[in-house]
This record gives structure tokens, C-alpha cells and sequence, in this order.
């Protein structure tokens, strides 16, 4: 029940996010500037407070999936006429690479190849206008980033370390690495400041509820699954703003829907 709360909150917090980020008001805004935000908000927030126990290459690890992940889902959410519901729907694919390789329960096996076929139903050309271009390819690049990203984090709770440990040394390094692709990149100041703050706190409490919730591969797998229900928020909000959904989609959605309830909500064995 832990890990589905967790999990239902970090969707909240990521729906949010995307919502912010593809707003006419971050269209300008580098990606670096929104992940040195959350970084910054992050290690304020939850500054390291003991040495880490866990092999630091794990940490350096996590790090650099980290950074990209957020990197490439932030671009994704602002090239010029991209969806943030099928880039969400993309992100989709993380979870479905992490279960198959750190579940073994084949009921929640089963639920991930579900939602993979609805994922591919979804994203199928015609069934919203989908139109593939560069965002596409940054979101699966994002997937597959965060994929690794949510494996390193039960490697470290396995290996002993201890939640606010890792998430304090992740947005510690995570926030040079920033830095220095800050100062090599120099992108332009950005226009309007409020989506940096927006995002800089939103993010850090997301990643701080992640990092608790992954307490070892197999939760790490089903918090994993649970933070992609975002899509179902971005829907929702896509259908207040008007947009129409073919029958093909609403299938997808509902494959999705059914394989992610398969999920136990509790670890396997």
C-alpha cells in the first residue's frame, strides 16, 4: 500500500510537470535551466549528510542516467508542436523494461506486456494525428535512461543505503554535472522564471518520494510503473482542453490501464 500511495503521488507530481514544462511559457526555456532548478531546490532540500556506503560508481551511475533522463523528457515536452500525453506515453516504456528485469512474478510480467501493446496501440500514426518527430525520439531516449535510472536506485538500497543518503548525493553530483553543461553549452537566460521555480521544487519533491518509495529492484520495478499513471492526468487534461480521441487511442489507454493493474501492489518474490 506504501509503494501504490508513493507511486500515485510521483504521477501527480510528473503530470504536473509535463504540464508546466510543454506550457506555452517554458517553450524558450533550455532544458538546463529547468534541471539545474530542480537540482538546486533538490540538494537545499536534502543536503547529504553521511558517506555513502554503496559503491560510488553506482552513485556516478545514477547520476549520469539521472541528468539525462530529465534532459532528453524536458526537451521531448519542448520541441515546437510535441504532445506531453505521447511523450508521457512514451516514458511508459521505462517501467516495462525495468519490470522485466527485476520481476519475476509472471502476473506483473503478463501486465507489462499488456501495457506495451497498448502503448504501441496508443502511439499508433492516425489515432490522434500523431506525427513523429524529434520528441519522439528524445522521450524513448528518456525512457530508456530513466529505465536504468530507477534499476541503479534498488541496486543502492540493496547494497545498504539509506534513502536520504541517495537522494542527497544524486542531486549533489546530478547538479555539477549540470553545471558544467551549463558553462560549456551557455544557453540563453531564461524569459520567464516562474516555470524554473515551479519546476525546481515539483521535481525534487518527486525525486525525494521516488528515492523512498525504491526500496530494493522489485519496489524500485512497481513505484516505476505506478509514476507512468501520469499519462492518465495528462489525459484527462487533454480532453478538458478539447482535443478528440479516436477509438484506437481509448484502446490503448485501456490495454495500459489493465497492465498496469496487473502490477501486485505488493514486491514479488
Amino acid at each position: 500500500m506504501r509503494t501504490l500511495l508513493l507511486g500515485a503521488v510521483a504521477s501527480l507530481l510528473s503530470a504536473i510537470t509535463a504540464l508546466i514544462v510543454s506550457s506555452q511559457a517554458s517553450a524558450s526555456i533550455h532544458p538546463l535551466w529547468l534541471l539545474i532548478a530542480q537540482y538546486l531546490v533538490g540538494a537545499l532540500l536534502n543536503p547529504p549528510q553521511e558517506l555513502p556506503k554503496a559503491p560510488l560508481r553506482l552513485h556516478a551511475l545514477r547520476s549520469v542516467v539521472g541528468v539525462w533522463a530529465f534532459a532528453a523528457y524536458y526537451a521531448a515536452l519542448s520541441w515546437p508542436g510535441a504532445s506531453a500525453i505521447e511523450v508521457s506515453m512514451l516514458l511508459n516504456a521505462a517501467p516495462l523494461l525495468v519490470t522485466f528485469q527485476a520481476v519475476r512474478d509472471l502476473r506483473a510480467r503478463a501486465g507489462a506486456v499488456l501495457a506495451f501493446a497498448g502503448l504501441a496501440l496508443t502511439l499508433q500514426p492516425g489515432t490522434a494525428g500523431l506525427n513523429l518527430n524529434g520528441s519522439h525520439l528524445l522521450a524513448a531516449s528518456a525512457a530508456l535512461a530513466y529505465a536504468g535510472s530507477f534499476l541503479t536506485l534498488g541496486q543502492l538500497a540493496l547494497a545498504g543505503e539509506r534513502a536520504r543518503t541517495t537522494n542527497g548525493l544524486y542531486n549533489l553530483s546530478a547538479g555539477m554535472l549540470t553545471l558544467i553543461l551549463l558553462a560549456a553549452i551557455r544557453p540563453a537566460w531564461p524569459a520567464s522564471l516562474w516555470p524554473v521555480a515551479a519546476i525546481g521544487l515539483i521535481a525534487a519533491v518527486r525525486i525525494h518520494v521516488i528515492t523512498v518509495a525504491a526500496r530494493n529492484p522489485g519496489d524500485a520495478a512497481l513505484v516505476s510503473v505506478l509514476t507512468n499513471l501520469a499519462f492518465f492526468w495528462l489525459a484527462l487534461a487533454d480532453i478538458y482542453q478539447g482535443n478528440i480521441y479516436g477509438a484506437l487511442r481509448w484502446t490503448g489507454l485501456a490495454l495500459v490501464a489493465c497492465g498496469i493493474g496487473m502490477t501486485p501492489l505488493r514486491r514479488p518474490r
